[in-house]
């Protein structure tokens, strides 16, 4: 008996699992980033993408891609690839694809293209479309006239989609709503503890000479100071585009102008959460220096921006200056007559970025208020804001 025992037990180990084939069958992970590459204005560039291996394999890995169109135009913008391949080597755990990005000297929207990937039998490719975007680094060369700087009346492969060149006699009530007051109850002093009562008397806000004029004055009305603020709330809203204003701005100390947009869902989801896109602010005792900012909701109010200062001139008061933004889906950059100086993007911003959706137009002068400080003897009144026209731009 105990010898038979001995014979069953010995022959148990004959039956085992081979770990070392089951962990050869296993199939490694492909991941590619997608990525923003300049355009360049004389010489061809390269996008570079990197495919990263989970694991190295005993065997190569060969994956077959082509490219396809989104804004981006094969041939013109880059060049197209309809039947490539790339091979991540046996034992290696990266592989680069490089497509070639085409140059030009227009002045024009960031615009992408997709890598599409196809699974290779022996690897998981995970995300199987790559974007690649091409940054557009081109600068639009400024003209003047004897007033100061204008833009043209078209770019290539833009459309104007809507302009207010304010060359009527009268303020546009079907693009225009005027608010009145302090902000009170709700929002005393407009949030920032300003100073003037909007109101929509002429005093305030008139057309001139194919121009708006928005003027603040001192000792008027129901305030020691009056102004006027204008918006395109639920008449005239924009999703993208890009946004020319060509205006001559106000100054002294207390003196605050802004040309911005707010989200046209803000009273769905309040402020910040909206967001708030500011093309041009200043305070009036920096009068060299306009600003752009970006407002938001990210686990609480957020901001990103920078100023602009002039280099040449004394004040914005000086002449008319164009403020733009070139405004994209998951990105806004920021110029003034025609210099790239700000940008924000989705990927800065994070989950809560709200600057995909429709934003609609202010145009004000306050007075006083947080960033500006109050008027003192020194400020000069009336003090105007003069815009010339605003101008939306689409792709296409």
């Amino acid at each position: 008996m105990k010898i038979l025992l001995l014979i069953t037990f010995l022959f148990i180990p004959v039956v085992f699992i081979n770990c070392s084939e089951e962990s050869a069958t296993i199939k490694p992970e492909i991941r590619i980033k997608s990525i923003t590459v300049p355009e360049g204005t004389s010489d061809e560039t390269q996008a570079e993408l990197t495919a990263v291996l989970s694991q190295p394999f005993q065997e190569d890995i060969v994956i077959s891609y082509s490219t396809e169109d989104i804004s981006a135009i094969a041939g013109k913008d880059y060049t197209a690839v309809n039947q490539g391949s790339f091979t991540i080597s046996a034992g290696s755990t990266s592989a680069k694809i490089s497509i070639t990005v085409l140059p030009d000297d227009l002045f024009e929207f960031t615009e992408e293209f997709l890598v599409k990937l196809t699974e290779p039998d022996n690897a998981t490719l995970i995300g199987q479309n790559i974007t690649v975007r091409i940054n557009d680094n081109d600068d639009y060369t400024p003209e003047k006239d004897a007033d100061g700087y204008i833009t043209p009346d078209s770019y290539p492969e833009m459309t104007l989609f809507w302009a207010e060149e304010f060359n009527g006699t009268s303020i546009n009530t079907d693009t225009w709503t005027f608010e009145i007051g302090d902000g009170c109850p709700n929002l005393c002093g407009w949030g920032n503890n300003e100073l003037q009562y909007y109101s929509d008397e002429e005093k305030n806000a008139k057309i001139a000479d194919g121009k708006l004029i928005i003027t603040a004055l001192k000792k008027e009305g129901y305030s020691e100071y009056s102004s006027a603020r204008m918006i395109t709330k639920g008449k005239q809203e924009f999703s993208y585009g890009r946004i020319d204003i060509r205006a001559r701005l106000p100054y002294g100390q207390g003196i605050w102008p802004a040309i911005w947009m707010l989200g046209a869902n803000i009273d769905q989801v309040g402020w910040p959460s909206c967001g708030e896109i500011d093309i041009m602010e200043l305070v009036g005792h920096e009068p060299k220096t306009s600003h752009g900012t970006a407002h938001y909701n990210a686990n609480g109010y957020q901001y990103k921006g920078m100023g602009y200062a002039l280099t040449d001139g004394t004040a914005f008061n000086d002449q008319f200056h164009v403020f733009s933004v070139l405004w994209e889906k998951d990105i806004i950059k920021w110029y003034v007559d025609y210099n790239k100086f700000f940008e924000i993007s989705a990927e800065t911003v994070g989950t809560t970025y709200p600057f995909n959706n429709p934003f609609f137009f202010i145009l004000n002068i306050a007075v006083g208020g947080n960033w500006p400080g109050n008027p003192d003897e020194s400020t000069l009144f009336p003090q105007t804001m003069e815009i010339d026209y605003i101008r939306v731009f689409q792709q296409g």
